[in-house]
């Protein structure tokens, strides 16, 4: 019986251990989008006690394209709405992005849902 508290205690502070060092790598800084065929694409992600704060800066065929979002993060898993301030005509107007954190904390991988019922994989990988 001894033996199980023990393995048991093990198994706390190892998921612990792993859980705090996920945190601790630090999100805030400039990224760019993945694998896009936009142009000047810049993210901007700041985070304090787990909110984020996420604007995105891209262009569309000449076309200037601006969102900005609020969520929250927990462990290596970021989550935020986003609304759009400049639009392309026919795009979405809002949004939520669920990302995870790569082990390295260079690239952020997810999907994205919007309010016109689309979803798909979104990707940012981190410049500075």
């Amino acid at each position: 019986m001894k033996t199980n508290y023990i393995f048991l205690l093990l198994l706390i502070l190892t998921t612990s251990f792993a859980y705090s060092q996920t945190d601790k790598i630090d999100i805030n800084g400039v990224w760019a989008d993945l694998d896009s065929p936009a142009e000047n694409s810049t993210i901007v992600i700041s985070e304090l006690n787990g909110k984020v704060i996420f604007v995105h800066y891209m262009e569309w065929k000449g076309q200037k394209f601006v969102e900005a979002g609020i969520g929250k993060r927990n462990g290596n898993t970021i989550e935020y709405k986003v609304e759009v301030t400049s639009r392309i005509e026919g795009w979405a107007t809002a949004g939520i992005h669920k990302l995870i954190l790569s082990e390295d904390g260079k690239t952020l991988k997810g999907t994205y849902k919007d309010n016109l019922k689309r979803e798909g994989p979104i990707g940012f990988v981190r410049v500075r």
